[in-house]
């Protein structure tokens, strides 16, 4: 039931990221895919065990990334609508989104620090 309710969870970030967004939405869904790939990549090389808390970050981690491609083409959205041609918003709603992201990132990085810093056992 577990993985049932991962891969249902998964389709419907990827649909919604389809629909909502068109071809920024494939762009986001291949990034998407590719952080989970280097993410378990990564586990596997450095021979992390797989743990619930691990499942837990895996899971906020793509959450994060979601949420940053939701704000960035919402923002670029934003600057069409307001005459921009398409270089330009893509620049803008970057620019604009930036600083939102990298406040959500650094608050999650210090969540992370402390928990490690208390935690005991594998991840």
């Amino acid at each position: 039931r577990g993985l049932l309710s991962v891969q249902i969870g998964l389709l419907l970030v990827v649909l919604f990221m389809l629909v909502r967004y068109k071809v920024f939405g494939v762009f986001a869904n291949i990034a998407l895919a590719l952080n989970l790939t280097l993410l378990v990549a990564v586990m596997s090389m450095l021979g992390a065990t797989l743990t619930l808390p691990g499942i837990a970050g895996i899971v906020l981690t793509l959450g994060m990334a979601v949420d940053a491609n939701v704000l960035i083409f919402e923002r670029i959205r934003e600057e069409l609508r307001n005459g921009m041609s398409i270089q330009q918003a893509i620049y803008a709603g970057y620019e604009r989104a930036f600083t939102s992201i990298v406040d959500a990132n650094i608050t999650t990085l210090l969540v992370a620090v402390i928990l490690f810093s208390i935690g005991t056992g594998p991840v």
